[in-house]
């Protein structure tokens, strides 16, 4: 899941690249992938004015809204801005479905938090906002995070009512109606010519980073605490940097081997149970010994 996510970063700016604009990306991705999960629907035992009404929030807020948001952010901010955006995702998943949950987040679970943190920053370069003229590009991006974090903390919800591939055409279609109303209102935008690299990009970005993707979040968060599951979006800057290192973009570096071990530490020390302490640093017992 987060392989096909951080492959799609590179793969957006393809898209925009050769003429696609964010709210065009946002119609093709959920579009695509609805059609493509629509007979899923069927498996729908009771449908109920709830489950369409939360279906219809989740593709709005949790589709619709962050795509063409996430898609605008990156073509006009920096890339340090949208890789600290990668970064605060999960972190304001956990921290949001502990709150809405009142669930308590464990000691080693807050330090792997930390730890996948700092390495994704390091990982990354550092990198450090700056560009005041870049303020509207930011804000649609960070407004992206929000939305896909709520998406990420009700994901659960669905479990309770469909399976994931149903769920997944539910928020698809009506996040597709929401996009379309977008694209409208931008004034319907079309490329020129529909170039080769414009094709394989929108494609990808339909079937791998939508459909595909999210079918398997939602498989995985109907069997995974949330902690859990948010804190391996950290593999998606790790991947990322991976990719450029192996397409020859930027050079393997010390950030690079640093930043990428402290975040795969980190999603071993953030699993369900407590880790296993050296004797010296156990408690004593009541005994003394």
């Amino acid at each position: 899941m987060n392989v096909l996510w951080a492959v799609g970063y590179p793969v957006t700016a393809t898209a925009l690249h050769h003429g696609a604009t964010p709210s065009l990306i946002a119609v093709l991705r959920l579009s695509v992938s609805f059609l493509l999960l629509s007979p899923f629907l069927w498996q729908v035992r009771r449908w109920t004015a709830r489950l369409i009404a939360f279906s219809a929030f989740m593709g709005v807020v949790g589709f619709a809204l962050p795509i063409w948001l996430q898609t605008a952010g990156l073509n006009q901010t920096d890339p340090a801005i949208a890789a600290i955006s990668v970064s605060i995702e999960p972190l304001l998943t956990i921290v949001a479905a502990a709150l809405m949950t009142r669930s308590r987040i464990p000691w080693w679970q807050k330090t792997a938090l930390g730890m996948a943190v700092l390495g994704s920053w390091i990982l990354t370069g550092e990198p450090r906002p700056g560009h005041v003229g870049h303020l509207l590009g930011d804000a649609a991006l960070f407004a992206s995070i929000v939305c896909f974090a709520l998406y990420n903390v009700y994901s659960p919800v669905f479990s309770k009512w469909v399976e994931a591939a149903p769920a997944a055409a539910l928020t698809f279609g009506f996040g597709a109606l929401a996009s379309t109303a977008i694209w409208a209102l931008k004034g319907a935008p079309w490329p020129h010519t529909w170039s080769l690299p414009l094709i394989w990009s929108s494609t990808y970005l339909a079937l791998g980073s939508t459909g595909l993707a999210y079918l398997l979040w939602l498989f995985v968060v109907s069997r995974q605490s949330m902690t859990v599951t948010a804190l391996f979006l950290y593999v998606q800057p790790l991947l990322g940097t991976i990719l450029s290192w192996a397409l020859g973009q930027s050079p393997f570096t010390v950030s690079l081997a640093v930043g990428g071990a402290m975040v795969l530490i980190a999603m071993g020390l953030g699993q369900e149970s407590a880790p296993r302490l050296p004797g010296w640093l156990k408690r004593p017992d009541s005994s003394g010994a």
